[in-house]
């Protein structure tokens, strides 16, 4: 059976939903698993407490006068994880070592050493990482922010290990150490959310509230219990209705985006667009929703096209983001769709975006003007929502 390529025209009206990938980032368990550290040098130490970190048994294969303080070190604190360990071999690495290893990682002093190593490791079926080495690694460390069991990872596919480390940097501002805490709570109560909440909707809800609380809070005393009185509460039944967010998205530029836009795409059950909207913005949305290309809006008459289908999937308990370019708050078409929506008795949200180039500069030179303006716009359509009786 032969798969035929798409045609010129649905790869122009289907944009792909996952951009091309460098590398496949994955998260491999190695608790318990086998795994081969060939070398003495601090690199190869700390790739091997790395290893132990995540459980893994690690068989270090160097002599003794070639172990440098790093392993030293590593080797007299012991594994970070309880299930971790170190086994120091005091031989150097030979074609012997790699059956059962999960992993093989390797410090070599040279490509001919290196090549060696990773022809061996191949011949034996475990994967193979030669440190520094990128012709000889079937597989990549990255760097990673570490709020385990949330464990971020970053690749620039070895073009710019620096870069990775800035973005780190980065993570762990955004990334509250309160985080690991919140993690383990979800890990204690996942079985109990699976058994009470149907799958889709209702347990999105949950999780959703979970995050909000996550990012603003520490977990407080008695927070498990006023989490399984707000299970309670979604899984009691109760009429179905989605909602509908009209969300602007500027100029096109996906870093212009407010991080409510954001939280409104990664919510989305479907996503109704023109074809305005850039692959970088829809790149940003929920990888599960559906999305359906509408026809540009007209700004006088409104949006025949997209009106009826957001009331009707709103109706089916769907979660609605209109996704439309420049900023919605500023159109009056846009805020009387919205009143319409508001008296059918689905709930209505506006998302400001930025609507073109001159207030682009507005937005990134931080104009106190443009910004007090956009305010009162979306002060405004709040006013006539509730006016609508929402």
């Amino acid at each position: 059976m032969h798969a035929l390529p798409p045609l010129p025209n649905d790869r122009a009206s289907k944009p792909q939903r996952v951009a091309a990938l460098a590398t496949l980032p994955l998260f491999w368990t190695l608790k318990g698993k086998r795994v081969v550290v060939a070398g003495g040098s601090d690199g190869a130490a700390w790739k091997a407490e790395l290893l132990a970190a995540c459980g893994a048994e690690v068989h270090v294969y160097a002599p003794q006068p070639d172990l440098g303080d790093g392993f030293l070190d590593v080797f007299a604190r012991g594994a970070a994880d309880k299930g971790g360990s170190f086994v120091h071999h005091d031989e150097s690495w030979h074609e012997g070592i790699f059956d059962d290893a999960a992993l093989a990682i390797a410090d070599c002093d040279d490509d001919q050493e290196a090549e060696a190593f990773f022809k061996a490791a191949r011949s034996a079926g475990v994967p193979v990482n030669v440190i520094d080495k990128p012709e000889f690694c079937e597989f990549q460390f990255g760097s990673i922010v570490n709020r385990s069991p949330v464990v971020v990872a970053i690749s620039t596919d070895g073009a710019a290990p620096i870069l990775a480390q800035a973005i780190r940097r980065r993570i762990e501002t955004l990334l509250p150490p309160a985080i690991k805490t919140w993690a383990g709570i979800a890990q204690a109560i996942r079985e109990r959310v699976n058994g009470r909440l149907q799958p889709g909707a209702q347990r999105r809800a949950f999780w959703e509230r979970f995050v909000d609380r996550a990012f603003a809070d520490t977990p407080e005393e008695g927070v498990v219990t006023r989490l399984m009185a707000e299970l309670d509460r979604l899984a009691t039944p109760r009429p179905t209705i989605g909602r509908v967010t009209i969300v602007g998205a500027g100029p096109g530029d996906a870093e212009l985006l407010t991080l409510k836009a954001i939280r409104a795409l990664q919510a989305a059950d479907v996503i109704l667009y023109d074809e305005r909207i850039s692959n970088d913005v829809l790149e940003l949305a929920r990888r599960e929703a559906k999305r359906i290309l509408v026809s540009q809006p007209d700004r006088n008459a409104g949006d025949q096209e997209a009106s009826p289908s957001m009331a009707s999937l709103a109706r089916a308990g769907r979660r609605v983001v209109r996704l439309q370019a420049g900023d919605p708050t500023a159109g009056s078409a846009t805020q009387e769709e919205a009143v319409w929506l508001t008296k059918l008795g689905i709930p209505v949200e506006l998302v400001p975006g930025v609507a073109d180039r001159r207030d682009r500069r507005a937005w990134e030179n931080g104009d106190a003007e443009t910004v007090i303006a956009a305010g009162r716009a979306e002060h405004a359509t709040e006013q006539r929502l509730r006016a609508a009786g929402h």
